[in-house]
């Protein structure tokens, strides 16, 4: 009986022998660790991790390019209100609601929605920023 391909071959095979630098990242934490567990540490589905590394992934692939990016691969943004953060981190922070009692979370609320260069938000006045 042939074992099953690894994450890594099915990336290699689906990304027709050249997959970008963070797909190779992607595959072998789930080789490493399993789709669930690679899930859990990037806040996403087994099913979006393994449609991702088989090129299949019909989403924001821009996002989970980010997300690997930041949390696997050490990229870092600097915020104008915290500073250096992963850019995981970033896209974390950009899906928080606006909380009324935390003054830290209002101003990065505000600033990833008035021109921020690596907001992915709609700013406050209409328009699209799509960064990174």
């Amino acid at each position: 009986m042939t074992p099953d391909p690894t994450m890594l071959q099915k990336a290699v095979a689906a990304w027709d022998l050249a997959p970008p630098d963070w797909i190779l990242e992607l595959a072998r934490l789930a080789d490493a660790s399993g789709l669930n567990a690679s899930a859990r540490r990037l806040g996403y589905s087994a099913a979006v991790i393994s449609e991702t590394i088989r090129n299949k992934y019909r989403g924001d692939l821009a996002r989970v390019e980010a997300t690997v990016r930041g949390a696997l691969m050490g990229e870092t943004v600097v915020c104008p209100v915290l500073g250096q953060i992963g850019r995981d981190a970033c896209l974390a922070w950009q899906a928080k609601p606006r909380a009324v009692t935390n003054a830290v979370r209002t101003r990065v609320y505000r600033a990833c929605r008035s021109g921020c260069p690596h907001s992915r938000l709609k700013r406050q006045d209409g328009e699209t920023r799509n960064a990174e």
